[in-house]
């Protein structure tokens, strides 16, 4: 494994950590419904801070914007319109299922269809070898990890019958969200023309898959607020965003948002330094290791104190395989 290959990978570590833990600051919020919250968190994350890093990495981005194929640009805006209702999905899952059992699921399926639809489309020629192969199996791997953390889950929830009445939609509204918010990195894999032009304007490759991330979050970003405001209007809660815990809840909610872009961020830079397949390998490492922390996280809040043994063991086992998905996915990753 090459020096720039190991960075790549602190990354991308360093980038899991930060998606795993962003949603913590949401519980501290007071007087506010999760809407307002959101609205707030997707105003800083997706637009303020997204453009801060863009313009801080990338100062020429609107140039490399006017030199790139119009088609590009608009397949990227359009992928993150997708993402942005994946986003508002996912707010939704969390909120039924909880960190313990959401995380699992929503981000399994990001996880998995994130890498494996570049790699069919890019690079079918890999899923004949041994890298492919050792791919295939973290995939696998990654959905073992969720269907042992959806049986523990359902263990749990057979404790708490109000748990149980809000288990069957709340899994419908998570396998959509996984499926559209695995978005940013199918985007990504498409936007290699944006990404060529960047680099020939003298953006380091290190930096240049930033170019993606303002563009595609600004799209993403007019999908959460709509939604937001349309509950507002209908809940007739929009003066609850002016109170004496505005500023509090808006510091929070802006943590929030730069936990969460910096994770892009820092796992576009990851994604860069391990090669071609780079989007491939990082993608399900990046996802993973939320999935573990975000668990952990969970736990530590206490979701699952009332849990039966068995419960608990399930949720143990489906967070080992988890954590040997990523070992077999950064095993391919230092194969040629």
């Amino acid at each position: 494994m090459t020096g720039s290959t190991l960075v790549g990978f602190s990354y991308v570590l360093a980038a899991g950590i930060l998606q795993g833990v962003f949603l913590l600051p949401m519980d501290r919020a007071r007087h506010w419904q999760w809407e307002h919250t959101w609205l707030a968190f997707s105003f800083f994350g997706m637009l303020v801070l997204n453009w801060l890093f863009t313009l801080a990495t990338i100062p020429n981005i609107f140039d490399i914007y006017r030199l790139a194929p119009v088609s590009d640009l608009g397949l990227l805006a359009l992928f993150g319109l997708g993402w942005g209702l994946g986003a508002v999905l996912f707010g939704l899952g969390m909120a039924r299922l909880g960190l313990a059992l959401g995380y699992p699921i929503i981000m399994g399926l990001i996880a998995s269809l994130g890498a494996l639809v570049p790699l069919a489309i890019f690079f079918p020629q890999t899923l004949l070898s041994l890298k492919g192969a050792l791919i295939a199996c973290g995939m696998l791997a990654v959905l073992a990890g969720i269907v042992l953390c959806s049986r523990a889950a359902a263990r749990k929830a057979a404790n708490a019958a109000g748990e149980r009445a809000g288990l069957a939609p709340g899994l419908i509204i998570a396998v959509a969200a996984g499926a559209l918010s695995s978005l940013p990195n199918i985007g990504m894999a498409f936007a290699t023309r944006v990404i060529a032009v960047a680099e020939a304007q003298g953006v380091p490759a290190s930096l240049a898959a930033n170019a993606v991330w303002a563009l595609f979050f600004t799209a993403g970003f007019a999908v959460n607020a709509v939604y937001c405001i349309y509950l507002m209007v209908r809940q007739k809660s929009g003066g609850m965003l002016a109170g004496p815990h505005t500023i509090a809840n808006l510091s929070l909610a802006a943590f929030m948002g730069f936990l969460w872009i910096g994770s892009f961020y820092g796992y576009g830079m990851g994604a860069a330094r391990l090669g071609p397949l780079g989007p491939v390998v990082g993608w399900p490492l990046f996802i993973t290791i939320s999935i573990c922390v975000g668990n952990l996280v969970g736990l530590w809040r206490g979701e699952w104190r009332d849990a039966s043994r068995a419960a608990r063991k399930l949720l143990t086992r489906g967070l080992a395989v988890l954590v040997a998905a990523v070992v077999l996915i950064a095993a391919s990753g230092a194969l040629p």
